[in-house]
């Protein structure tokens, strides 16, 4: 039940992956810059942040069914207006609505996702059903980059598109095939008595330490994002290049996810997280100083350890540590701090490269989570 419920989740991931590599890549190669590239990236999260609260209240309220409904029908809007109105006739405008609709969409289908494998796994299974989702996630990050880089090279900017479209109207065929199994609400019965706001949760300290290193890891997440397509693009690799340097990035991902079950029984979660953090600030220290594709496929794949091993052991914690009825809450809290990250970061970043150049990004980013790696080891073995 939770592989084919993974399926159809992965599928219209994958749409959303090929949507995010491709904006990039189409405004590349029309004359846009680190900074356009910047804001789209910055759209894919701007408004998940604001409606990610409030959609993870109306989740725990309406199940999943409604939710992925949702989704499928803004990630398929998404790929259709690039598709119509391609850049080289109609501009940057497209992409912009393109990117908007795009990370709604994800938004509802991540969501979602996320609380269906904790709700459906029982607690000793859970760390499990986390990584076998996370897993799927990363084959979709893994395959799209590459066969969006391929699909440009061979046929155009606008094929990409239609390649995310079709994946979408596969997932979204598997999800109707899949219908009765997709939780039409979570089987909980919900108390009456007024409930504290969802930043009451940040009360909580456990979930609190949680949210936050996840806001961390989503920080570095989103400069692999934002970064790769524009040092690839600035050192001269092709699609094809670009697409390989971020399919490294997400075997890594694969790799590590596959392993979790297996390592989840012999390492603490935040010795995980102290691997993560400490694999990313090694990873974005040297990445600048390579311009070859071989080294930086290997530094691609060394982040993507540090970063891959994160998602199943804070999705673990956090739905054990939420308060029962208000997991869709929590997660909420947590997509929309990692959607602020992503919003404010390709922005300032963008910027920021266009004064000084991408090598000092990389350093700062470096510094950031070396610092981080530092606190949360110390805070493990004070258990602060």
């Amino acid at each position: 039940m939770i592989f084919r419920i993974i399926a159809f989740c992965v599928l219209l991931q994958f749409g959303y992956v090929c949507m995010r590599v491709t904006v990039s890549l189409d405004a590349l190669a029309h004359q846009g810059g680190a900074f356009q590239v910047g804001v789209m990236m910055s759209l894919l999260a701007l408004f998940p942040t604001f409606l990610a609260m409030p959609f993870g209240r109306w989740m725990d309220r309406a199940g999943a069914q409604k939710p992925i409904l949702a989704g499928a029908a803004c990630l398929a809007a998404a790929a259709l207006f690039p598709f119509s109105f391609p850049m080289a006739r109609y501009g940057i405008v497209p992409l912009y609505l393109c990117c908007i609709l795009d990370g709604i969409g994800f938004m509802c289908i991540q969501m979602a996702s996320l609380q269906m494998m904790g709700s459906l796994s029982r607690p000793e299974h859970r760390t499990d059903a986390f990584s076998w989702l996370a897993v799927g996630f990363a084959a979709s990050g893994l395959c799209a980059p590459v066969l969006s880089g391929y699909t440009i090279d061979l046929f155009g900017h606008r094929w990409a598109y239609a390649l995310a479209l079709l994946a979408i109207v596969l997932g979204f065929s598997l999800f109707l095939l899949n219908l009765k199994i997709v939780p039409a609400s979570w089987g909980e019965v919900k108390k009456k008595e007024h409930r504290a706001g969802a930043f009451e949760l940040l009360g909580h300290p456990t979930l609190r330490i949680v949210l936050i290193v996840s806001a961390i890891v989503s920080v570095a997440w989103e400069l692999e994002n934002f970064m790769f397509p524009v040092y690839g693009h600035e050192i001269g690799l092709s699609a094809t290049h670009i697409g390989w340097l971020i399919g490294s990035f997400y075997s890594a991902t694969f790799i590590v996810r596959f392993l979790m079950p297996i390592l989840s029984r012999r390492i603490g979660p935040w010795t995980f997280m102290v691997f993560v953090l400490s694999a990313g600030a090694a990873a974005y220290a040297i990445f600048p100083f390579f311009t070859s594709l071989p080294p930086l496929l290997a530094v691609a794949f060394l982040l993507g350890l540090g970063l891959g091993a994160s998602q199943p052991n804070v999705m673990t914690l956090l739905h054990n540590n939420a308060p029962p009825g208000r997991v869709g809450e929590a997660l909420g809290i947590r997509t929309m701090m990692r959607n602020a990250a992503h919003t404010i970061v390709p922005v300032c970043f963008g910027a920021v490269t266009a004064l000084i150049g991408v090598f000092w990004i990389f350093i700062a980013q470096a510094a950031l989570m070396g610092g981080s790696a530092l606190l949360v080891h110390f805070r493990d073995r004070t258990g602060n």
